[in-house]
């Protein structure tokens, strides 16, 4: 009976690889069409970058730098949101914001913050305090290449009210290196190949653009400000839901954003996967049923893993399903590493499976009863005044 339910679960697990492959093409066509129709990009709408930093005071003066670069004709603000830091994030932005023809603006956070999510508070007071008709976001370790807005700017084809942009791993050296930029990799295919098939599940705020007038027609972030962290799928997933407006997602190379390797250290990676899964863990109607399934099939992997370590020997069909997991999961992250310009190790790849199966099944539960932290909770500090008149 294991066997069937294992065989079973194999297959409808390479039958969701090969719709993710799909959508990956779909989303790398739909993004090399909106390359070759530039008047979409032709009204040059208004454009507010929204940063959210607390203690970033090394990564944030590299990524406004970068921000400063952009090659974008139309209107654009960089609007900073110190999130109560205790170092000299606040001062690095000023610095950004004095140099000449700079329209970097900052705000402070909100004390108490408005929501349970702090980052949640940060992003609302940002975009509370921009101008721009479109809104991009990523975060303060992120680099983003010259070409960035103006390349996001023109996905924005009818219809598209969202927009979900890849981010690579810097410092992929050395083992650890190797098996995150297979991680970002994998999760980067899982949103990308799913928006390409019109069901968006997976996207990351480090580059994650919105139209304002999605983000107000669904009342802000205040319909998911109970939910520790997801700024950024959840509120698409609520896009999705409650709205008509269309996601995509740019595959485009001069549009990835470049972002730390993590956080140091493996408590700090170990707390930032837990926190990542409890996303997962709240997805609700056709999601929540694919994701009980992987969980099962990944929990069967795990009883033939402890069978072959007790018997010492392995049951073919577990083998068989193991197996043939690698194999599609390296041509889904190859197919995706093809499209953004990146070789992941895929020697490593066997190593990563043996770490997914205790993160599908602990980490997911984990994350659902909320055993992770955020960065400890800063000192209040006195909200910043924007330099120039709120719209």
């Amino acid at each position: 009976m294991l066997d069937l339910l294992l065989a079973g679960l194999g297959l409808a697990y390479l039958g969701a690889i090969a719709w993710l492959a799909l959508g990956v093409r779909r989303a790398a066509a739909a993004t090399a069409a909106a390359g070759a129709r530039p008047d979409l990009a032709a009204s040059l709408p208004s454009v507010s970058i929204v940063v959210a930093a607390r203690d970033e005071e090394a990564a944030l003066g590299p990524c406004l730098e970068s921000l400063r670069r952009q090659e974008y004709g139309g209107p654009l603000e960089v609007v900073v949101v110190d999130d109560g830091s205790t170092d000299g994030t606040a001062e690095v932005a000023r610095q950004q914001a004095a140099l000449p023809g700079a329209a970097v603006w900052l705000v402070g956070a909100p004390e108490p913050p408005a929501f349970r999510c702090r980052k949640k508070s940060a992003l609302a007071a940002g975009i509370a305090a921009s101008t721009g008709e479109l809104l991009l976001f990523t975060d303060a370790d992120c680099r983003a290449p010259s070409s960035w807005v103006g390349s996001t700017v023109a996905r924005f084809g009818p219809g598209v009210g969202l927009v979900a942009g890849y981010a690579t791993r810097r410092g992929s050296a050395g083992l650890r290196g190797g098996l995150v930029q297979l991680d970002n990799l994998m999760v980067a295919a899982l949103g990308a190949g799913s928006t390409g098939m019109g069901q968006l599940l997976s996207c990351t705020g480090r580059n994650l653009a919105y139209r304002r007038a999605v983000y107000d027609q669904v009342g802000g972030f205040s319909r998911i400000g109970h939910l520790v962290g997801g700024d950024d799928v959840y509120f698409a997933r609520l896009v999705a839901a409650e709205t008509d407006w269309l996601a995509a997602y740019h595959l485009a190379r001069d549009a990835a954003v470049q972002s730390d390797a993590g956080p140091p250290g493996l408590s700090g990676l170990l707390n930032q996967k837990v926190r990542h899964a409890a996303k997962a863990a709240r997805y609700g109607g056709g999601a929540r049923l694919a994701g009980a399934l992987a969980y099962l099939y990944h929990f069967l992997i795990a009883l033939g893993a402890a069978q072959v370590l007790g018997w010492g020997h392995a049951p073919v069909v577990w083998a068989a399903a193991w197996g043939s997991k690698w194999v599609a999961d390296a041509f889904l992250v190859a197919q995706l590493g093809r499209r953004v310009g990146e070789r992941p190790r895929l020697a490593l790849l066997p190593l990563l499976e043996l770490v997914y199966i205790p993160y599908v099944l602990l980490f997911t539960v984990a994350g659902r009863l909320g055993l992770f932290r955020w960065k400890a909770s800063p000192v209040p500090v006195p909200p910043a005044r924007r330099p120039h008149p709120q719209a």
